[in-house]
Parts: C-alpha cells; sequence; structure tokens
C-alpha cells in the first residue's frame, strides 16, 4: 500500500484534507494533522492545534514546537513515502516540499498559498519543489503563467462547495441547544486559534451587551472547536448574556449550523467569512493582532481587501472592522446597521449569492482525488 504524507496547518485545511482522505482510502495517510482528519483515519506524526498561529509577533512563542514538528515531518519522510501533499501554511509547507524534492518524492501543492496577496517572492520556490499545483481559484493560472513550464497547473474549484452542508433547521437547531422559539439567533465566531479566542472573544461579548440593550429578541451563540472549548468557556463564565456555547457533541459541524440560523454573525476573518458567504446570511468580518504584526503585513500585503468574500466580489460586499475598529463599540453599532436597515441586509444578502457564484460549480474533491490517483 502507497503512503502518503499530508501537511495541514490550519483548521480549514483540516477539512479539506479529511475529505480528501475519505476519498482515497487505498492509500496510508499520515501527517500534520487536525481533529477531523485523524477521524478519517490518518496517522499523526504532530498536531495541527499545537503549531497553528495568526500573525509574525504571535508565532514567536510557538518557535519551538514548530521548528519540532518540521522535525518530525522530515524524519517521517526519511522513512520512506510516495507522495507529500501541502495544504497552503506555506511558511511551514515551502520548506517540507524542499525536503522531499531532496529525497526524490512526488509532490502536490493542494491550495496553494495566496501569493497575488503577498509573497510573489515564494512563486520561483513554490515552482522548483512542486510537480502539481492544485488551484481552486480560476486566476491563479494567470499568476504561476511564467511557471508553467516547471509545474503541472490545475483548477478544479473551490472545496468549500461540497463541504459546507448543515444538518437542522431552525426549530430543531433551537430544541437542541434550548434556545426560546421566538429568540433571533446572533453567531460570535471568534476563532479556532487560541491566540485569536483570547483577543476576539472579550471584544464581542462587549459588544454583545451593547447590542442586547438594543435588541432583548437577541440570542447569541458560540460555536467552538474542541482545542479552544476550554479557553471560551471560561472567557464566557461571567458574561451574564443570553450565550449558548456549541461543540460537536450537538451537531457535526456547529459553526455552520450556527451561520445557517443566525439572523447576523460577527466571524474573526478566515476561511469562515468564505463559509459563511456559502451559506448566504449577512456578517460582519473583524481582525485584531498586535500593531507590529499588522503593520508588518500592510508593507508586505497588494490587496485592497482582507476579507475572501470581498477580493473575490473585487469590492467591499462585508464591513471589515480591523485594529482599531475592531472595538465594541464599533461592533455593535454596525451589528445594529444591518439588524434594522432591511434594504441592507437584503443587498447583502444577495452580494453573498453572487460570491457563491464566483466559487465553481463543485466537485473539486472529487477532482483532486482523480488527479492524485493518476499521479500517484
Amino acid at each position: 500500500m502507497k503512503k502518503i504524507f499530508i501537511s495541514v496547518g490550519e483548521i480549514s485545511g483540516d477539512n479539506y484534507a479529511s475529505e480528501l482522505i475519505k476519498l482515497l482510502p487505498d492509500y496510508r495517510w499520515t501527517g500534520i494533522t487536525g481533529p477531523k482528519m485523524r477521524e478519517a483515519g490518518c496517522g499523526t506524526v504532530e498536531k495541527l492545534e499545537d503549531i497553528s498561529v495568526v500573525g509574525l509577533i504571535e508565532a514567536v512563542p510557538k518557535y519551538f514546537k514548530i521548528r519540532k514538528a518540521f522535525k518530525k515531518a522530515v524524519n517521517e519522510l526519511e522513512k520512506g513515502v510516495d507522495l507529500l501533499i501541502v495544504v497552503d501554511f506555506p511558511g511551514f509547507n515551502l520548506k517540507l516540499l524542499e525536503e522531499a524534492k531532496k529525497r526524490g518524492i512526488k509532490t502536490v501543492y493542494f491550495i496553494a498559498p495566496q501569493v497575488w496577496a503577498w509573497g510573489k517572492g515564494r512563486i520561483p520556490k513554490i515552482a522548483k519543489n512542486t510537480d502539481i499545483l492544485i488551484s481552486i481559484w480560476p486566476f491563479e493560472k494567470e499568476v504561476y503563467r511564467d511557471y508553467l513550464d516547471k509545474m503541472d497547473f490545475e483548477y478544479v474549484g473551490h472545496p468549500l462547495l461540497d463541504i459546507v452542508k448543515t444538518e437542522t433547521d431552525e426549530k430543531q437547531f433551537k430544541q437542541k441547544l434550548k434556545i426560546p422559539e421566538k429568540k433571533k439567533i446572533f453567531g460570535l465566531l471568534c476563532g479556532s486559534r487560541e491566540s485569536e479566542v483570547k483577543t476576539l472573544l472579550p471584544i464581542m461579548l462587549k459588544a454583545a451587551k451593547l447590542i442586547k440593550k438594543e435588541r432583548e429578541d437577541i440570542h447569541f451563540v458560540i460555536p467552538a472547536t474542541p482545542n479552544v472549548e476550554s479557553i471560551v468557556r471560561q472567557i464566557v463564565s461571567n458574561s451574564e448574556l443570553p450565550l449558548t456555547i456549541t461543540t460537536k457533541k450537538d451537531f457535526k459541524n456547529p459553526s455552520y449550523e450556527v451561520m445557517r440560523h443566525s439572523v447576523f454573525s460577527v466571524i474573526a476573518s478566515g476561511t469562515a467569512t468564505l463559509e459563511a458567504s456559502i451559506i448566504g446570511n449577512p456578517f460582519l468580518l473583524v481582525y485584531k493582532v498586535s500593531p507590529l504584526t499588522f503593520f508588518i503585513g500592510k508593507m508586505l500585503v497588494s490587496i485592497d481587501f482582507l476579507g475572501l468574500p470581498n477580493l473575490i466580489a473585487g469590492r467591499e460586499v462585508i464591513k471589515e472592522l480591523l485594529q482599531k475598529d475592531c472595538n465594541p463599540e464599533t461592533i455593535a453599532r454596525e451589528s445594529l446597521r444591518y439588524l434594522n436597515d432591511k434594504n441592507l441586509y437584503q443587498k447583502t444578502k444577495q452580494d453573498l449569492k453572487e460570491v457563491k457564484e464566483k466559487l465553481g460549480e463543485g466537485g473539486a474533491l472529487e477532482k483532486t482525488a482523480d488527479i492524485i490517483k493518476n499521479f500517484i
């Protein structure tokens, strides 16, 4: 049985990789894994929860864990691997691709890093060490145009179109969480990394108190991933809000259920904002890191928006509250503006529908599985 090593560093990558593993059961899988990959039967060299972080400065405390994980991954490559698949997470995975190439191991980059936003200097290194680049964005072929003689390029569409599914209607959702039927759900999605939760959730809770003063009909719901559940519970313990935490004990994917049934949400920047766009209910994007990380990022990034929905649309369809604007007063004011303005609310729903339509036709994971089968 051929052996595939797969490396992910984000919860979104865990989602994609776990589905891919299920579609390719005739291989032996191991790697840097998330919880869904482990559920799918992938062996674990290191858990992504131990190395995932947002921001340059925020990564410093995890430096030694990341270096240790990298050494473990290289040792696994040394034992013999037929194929290395890396998913985004360029700071780690580009080095791993290089190590694989030195050892004559076939390589696939599934979901290329967003070099069109920043890091165009990485393109030559990607091309040198990647046999097949599998892209989820149609415009990326042009980005890599000068390097297509060095690697194969395959566009498959966005896998989230196949992954984002819910299992309840609003009545079932409220009954499961014991939320009064007349209450409107308001989602607070504070991220899946410890650093994100510690930064964003306290701000969200303060905003929620301000919103509650204006809207007594609101009930707040926080979906918590297993790795941050205890931190979430600790932060909300004295909130005195009409609030419920939901986890995998309640639903297969709590975040999707919350997005589906929330009249509005506040969501940490990242893949969750694209998932919410597919579901289609309006939300705010929030983001806050250390001032130095943000300053360095602004120097490197050459795009007009941070949020994926806005980048795809080419205009602001979702309000972005970044850094100093990510504060309780602004979050509350903007949330209430959407809730109280029916025209704005409906226009945003239509804009999100257009974002979804630009993601392709579905079937991305099946196409990716076929590419890998033919290659290996």
